[in-house]
């Protein structure tokens, strides 16, 4: 397909838009949940730190990666289309696509729709003094989702203006936690990062530690690919999308570096592991409890502007595929009035509202974790493979660093993926969402035979 055959979506997108998907759709709910995670697995203040560094660099890797290829191909559906052109295997593309529809992207939306009903549930107690029950949670996380899905079926401009309104929101009041801990810095106190790599019984370095504390860190830092998946919705994508994607990610690595120093700042270490809400924590510590109710507030926005974005771009790649004939046909419709993929949008609510339903966030993002990351080391080896393949192509951006770039991400993400498998708190979900991956064989099968195909994709 080329750049000029997408003419049934609507071209909504300008470089603005683009960057707020990159920085909204990254600072979700990661930053105010995972932290508190992250140093319980790692146990000290340095090595919490560590984790957020080398999650941010992996993030920058690859979206340095996404950029180049971004450039080079900027058709809908991200890492499918790069995937199904680099890889020539139509199988590759399909199991990915899969498994982003059944597992991954329902996951995602749903984990972070559960950390905005946590927040909600802490404005509601400060407010009436009435606290939610865990289903009621549940609910309150499935009504976010069923809520932005509808913004999202009736057009792209509607979603891209609510991506960018509630990331200045969230901008605003993660800038608002570091300016304040800043200015009241007498309430804070460097002892809190001493000792800096914990204490004597639990200083060593423990591979399966710093594994399981990468999966939320890493969970955090998701993002750095969705602009991509909109490029055939996005006003000039060949200078647009990388513009967004590394902006956006540096940008984000940031914030979260400044937004953790002033976590472990404010907070004694002990407390900051044992905290649910530590930036509501942080804010009391800072303001008192009107300082609470207003990070709550943030964090509400933010994460309500987390799923909003994950809804825009998820459908994309469903589309995609099922525009390849690997899907069903339904999926591909577009909306005669409203211009978006209605159907898969449809679908990706529904099923983000089932995940919702499941459990806790750290349970939910388990269970995508490994599958999503497999298909992230495939996806960021496409740039070496179409630079082997198609070495003439216009490329108006190349990764900086080449091959130095890929090969770091994929290292690491390999590792990580090794630690999964050691972690008897994750191997057992992990063995579920391979299970809910391996049912798309058949599928698999079935649609490639009727869609009258070789495996070579065209």
């Amino acid at each position: 397909m080329s750049d000029t055959e997408e003419t049934s979506l609507v071209k909504g997108l300008g470089p603005l838009e683009a960057t707020t998907i990159i920085v909204g759709g990254t600072i979700g709910s990661g930053i105010f949940r995972a932290p508190n995670e992250i140093a319980q697995a790692v146990g000290s203040p340095g090595m919490s730190m560590v984790v957020w560094i080398v999650c941010g660099i992996i993030a920058i890797c690859g979206g340095l990666c996404i950029a180049e290829m971004g450039s080079m191909m900027p058709r809908t559906g991200g890492a499918y289309v790069y995937l199904r052109e680099a890889y020539r295997r139509r199988w590759v593309s399909f199991i990915y696509g899969w498994s982003a529809f059944w597992l991954v992207w329902p996951v995602s939306i749903a984990a972070v729709a559960n950390v905005f009903a946590t927040y909600l549930n802490e404005v509601v107690q400060y407010t009436t003094g009435i606290s939610l029950g865990t289903w009621e949670e549940r609910f309150v996380a499935v009504a976010c989702v069923a809520l932005l899905t509808v913004i999202n079926y009736v057009g792209v401009r509607f979603g891209g203006q609510v991506t960018n309104l509630f990331t200045y929101l969230k901008v605003a009041a993660l800038g608002g936690l570091i300016l304040l801990g800043i200015v009241l810095a007498e309430k804070g106190s460097m002892s809190h990062f001493s000792p800096l790599w914990g204490s004597d019984a639990d200083s060593g370095f423990s591979f399966g530690a710093f594994g399981a504390a990468m999966v939320t860190g890493l969970f955090a830092y998701e993002g750095w690919t969705f602009s991509s998946y909109v490029a055939g919705e996005t006003k000039n994508p060949r200078r647009n999308l990388p513009l967004s994607i590394i902006s956006g990610v540096l940008f984000v690595m940031g914030i979260y570096l400044l937004a953790n120093f002033i976590y472990i700042y404010v907070l004694p270490f002990d407390q900051f592991q044992a905290s649910n809400a530590v930036a509501s924590e942080v804010m009391q510590t800072l303001i008192g409890d009107t300082g609470g109710l207003i990070i709550s507030i943030g964090v509400m926005c933010s994460t309500f502007g987390g799923v909003n974005v994950q809804i825009l771009v998820a459908p994309r790649i469903f589309y995609a595929l099922a525009k390849d004939g690997l899907f069903f046909e339904s999926v591909a419709k577009v909306h005669p009035k409203f211009r978006t993929p209605s159907n898969s949008i449809l679908w990706q609510g529904t099923l983000a509202c089932c995940f919702a339903l499941s459990g806790q966030y750290d349970e939910i993002i388990s269970y995508g974790a490994f599958a999503s990351y497999a298909f992230s080391i495939l996806t960021i080896l496409a740039v070496v493979v179409l630079r082997y393949t198609q070495p003439d192509a216009e490329r108006p951006y190349k990764v900086w660093a080449y091959p130095l770039t890929p090969l770091i991400f994929v290292a690491v993400i390999g590792g990580y993926m090794v630690s999964l498998l050691m972690s008897e708190q994750f191997l057992f979900n992990t063995l579920i969402g391979l299970t809910i991956v391996a049912t798309g064989i058949p599928f698999y099968f079935y649609w490639n035979k009727n869609n009258g195909t070789t495996e070579e994709a065209e």
